[in-house]
């Protein structure tokens, strides 16, 4: 029979953690062009403006009011249709 290893004694034989996998990934995306457009917009702020809220009745949003302004705007520097969109964000 097999004996279940504790994640704990692992652990330390790891040469990296999740943390460190996701500190690089945000530095190359605060690097790359879209990480820079990121950086320019106040998403906040423009969902505000629009009007856009969190709180609504009916079935919960599936995006933030910030994240449907970062889409919109990713659309147009694209140029990608909804559906061209959507098929492009699946792949990647």
């Amino acid at each position: 029979m097999a004996k279940i290893v504790n994640i704990s004694e692992i652990h330390p034989t790891l040469g990296f953690t999740e943390f460190d996998i996701l500190e690089k990934y945000r530095k190359s995306f605060n690097e790359s062009e879209l990480g820079k457009l990121h950086s320019v917009f106040p998403f906040e702020c423009m969902a505000k403006a629009a009007g856009l809220s969190d709180r609504r009745l009916g079935r919960r949003n599936r995006f933030s009011p910030s994240a449907k302004i970062a889409l919109m705007v990713l659309k147009a520097y694209t140029g990608f249709s909804d559906r061209q969109l959507v098929e492009h964000l699946n792949g990647n």
